[in-house]
């Protein structure tokens, strides 16, 4: 479970941000909307821990409803800019973990990806060059959601990290997300 409690945040310029209470519950998808500079991103970042908040809190709840301090770094997040490195796209799925290189086929399934692969005289072991990007914003979108996936993220954060996928894609994608166990907050 994922609580805000009178989460504001502050800004330099004056401005702030206040969140009403939520609650998010195990295996829940949940979809955020709102005008741009409205503090979508922003409130990942709070969950992420990238930035502190300048009132309230946010609670991190176990199944019995004990407060717990997660690694944060097991949340998986899309940023709309997702990050990749020069390697393989399976190695940029696993990060490097070569013992789940056996999970990776079913997950590119699962989020669109086996089609972009194939097209790749590599397949999964396509060099990504960052200099000359030789693979689409959308293709790094699905190379991050799989990461999440394949690591097995309880919690995905996805910041629009479908706008570089088209609809089609995107709807195959969001499918297959909400049929899994994750908390996914959109």
């Amino acid at each position: 479970v994922i609580k805000t409690e009178s989460l504001r945040l502050n800004f330099p310029n004056g401005e702030k941000l206040s969140y009403p209470d939520i609650q998010i519950n195990q295996g829940e998808k949940i979809l955020l909307t709102g005008d741009s500079g409205t503090g979508k991103s922003t409130l990942f970042k709070l969950i992420l821990g990238e930035l502190a908040p300048s009132a309230g809190k946010i609670i991190f709840e176990d199944k019995d409803g004990d407060e717990i301090n997660p690694d944060l770094k097991t949340i998986g997040y899309l940023p709309q800019d997702p990050v990749i490195f020069p390697a393989s796209i399976k190695e940029n799925i696993t990060m490097f973990n070569s013992k789940l290189n056996s999970q990776v086929e079913p997950i590119i399934k699962e989020v669109n990806f086996a089609n972009d692969i194939s097209k790749f005289k590599e397949g999964l072991e396509h060099q990504l060059n960052l200099d000359k990007l030789n693979i689409s914003g959308g293709q790094r979108q699905k190379i991050v959601l799989a990461r999440a996936k394949v690591h097995g993220s309880d919690i995905i954060l996805i910041d629009e990290g479908t706008s570089a996928i088209d609809q089609k894609a995107t709807m195959n994608i969001l499918k297959n997300l909400v049929k899994g166990k994750e908390t996914i907050i959109f």
